[in-house]
């Protein structure tokens, strides 16, 4: 086997490939799921605020953990890491399907479903980096570019599946058994991470009984920002990201299954017939960029993807119709991968690997800034209304991605150098 499937031959990979497309079933089912339960036991007149505070609760535990997680990563066993990450996970799951499953919405139940929520994305955030940091250990960066691509196939193969399913699964199963429906995926990653042979760097050997403390901790969080700030790159690729993240994904992503089913008027059950496109485009930006794993212009990559990111929102919400939310998933999932493998595999590229899980931990902060936003949003929304803000919010995603673009030209040349290839 040769070219962009070359990675299937290392036995690692595909068991991580395997636990990787699971977790981004997951993805959709749990997030979607949480916003519907929200949307359903929240009192009328703060609803919108409530189901914008899953992607605070979200934001903060990401930001609360996420950097932690990353120096994590670099010091310690990267495969018992996502072993410990993953069995957490398992039990807050737990709870948060309990919750479901018995309460009505009370106050105190809301609570506790926000602090498990806090709790459940800290440990997604140490996760990722732990899965991206591991992946050039396994494949080597020769075979990294077509491991990153193949891992989104995968992944998003299995995505728009989960987002079909999710509203018949919660019509069929209520909010609390789809949700608990979810911990075998979590069992089966644990599995596949398991039966993994991988061995960590001797210097992470070394390092594993050594004292570490908050000082310590610290320390490394502080040179990871360091380097990440040195490096003028990085930095624009980070800043671009956060950008088109923090103004894009609140209203997209976040509330999308709130704009499809209260703006357009899909109905619970139908929602995933129209969600699922995020998933589909994903899928298309994902195999091509299998086909062309060698490409070394990444950089032109990551840009064109932000474009295609942010003028699939200006659709999206140009009209409240099924398939101007049809098309604008569609647009939106071929961008946000196109941008995220892009820059994510650039990022591994560049960065060494005694700093790879800090600068991938920096990097998906992204995502905590984009959660943190929905609320503001969610506020502005509950104001202005969603139809008034969401074409705002649209403009100025492309407006700022158009300017870092025009006025950052080393991001759109970077390039991974052939000769790692």
């Amino acid at each position: 086997m040769s070219g962009s499937f070359a990675p299937l031959i290392n036995r690692d990979f595909r068991y991580l490939l395997l636990g990787f497309a699971i977790g981004q079933m997951l993805m959709p089912l749990q997030f979607i799921t949480q916003i519907l339960w929200v949307q359903h036991f929240a009192p009328p007149e703060i609803w919108l605020i409530l189901v914008a505070f899953i992607a605070t609760s979200r934001g903060v535990g990401a930001l609360a953990f996420g950097l932690y997680g990353g120096a994590l990563a670099d010091r310690y066993n990267r495969k018992n890491i996502l072993l410990v990450i993953l069995s957490l996970q398992i039990v807050t799951t737990a709870g948060i399907a309990m919750l479901m499953l018995y309460s009505v919405g009370d106050t105190f139940s809301f609570i506790i479903f926000f602090l498990l929520t806090f709790l459940s994305s800290g440990l997604q955030s140490i996760d990722g980096p732990t899965r991206l940091a591991i992946l050039p250990d396994v494949l080597g960066p020769a075979l990294t570019p077509a491991g990153m691509s193949l891992n989104q196939v995968a992944g998003q193969v299995a995505m728009p599946l989960a987002m079909l399913f999710t509203g018949m699964l919660i019509d069929g199963l209520g909010f609390g058994g789809a949700y608990l429906f979810s911990i075998a995926g979590l069992i089966l990653s644990i599995i596949c991470i398991n039966l993994m042979s991988y061995a960590p760097h001797d210097e992470q050997i070394s390092k594993a009984d050594q004292r570490y403390g908050v000082s310590e901790a610290f320390n490394d969080v502080k040179m990871g920002l360091q380097y990440a700030r040195g490096h003028t790159v990085i930095l624009w690729v980070i800043i671009l990201i956060v950008a088109m993240m923090s103004f894009g994904y609140p209203a997209t992503a976040s509330l999308g299954p709130t704009w499809v089913t209260t703006v357009v008027g899909v109905e619970i059950a139908e929602m995933g017939y129209v969600v699922m496109f995020w998933g589909v485009g994903s899928l298309i930006a994902a195999m091509l960029m299998t086909k062309f794993a060698s490409i070394k212009q990444r950089g032109f990559m990551l840009v064109a993807g932000a474009l295609i990111f942010s003028l699939s929102f200006v659709f999206f919400v140009s009209d409240h119709t099924p398939i101007n939310a049809i098309i604008g998933n569609l647009g939106l999932g071929i961008g946000m991968t196109t941008t995220m493998v892009s820059s994510t595999i650039l990022i591994q590229h560049l960065v060494p690997n005694e700093f790879r899980g800090r600068i991938m931990s920096i990097f998906q902060m992204n995502m905590a800034f984009a959660q943190l936003m929905t609320m503001p949003v969610a506020l502005l929304g509950q104001w202005l209304t969603l139809p008034v803000l969401f074409p705002l919010l649209a403009i100025t995603t492309l407006a700022l991605v158009t300017l870092i673009i025009i006025f950052q030209p080393q991001v759109r040349r970077a390039e991974v150098l052939q000769s790692s290839q």
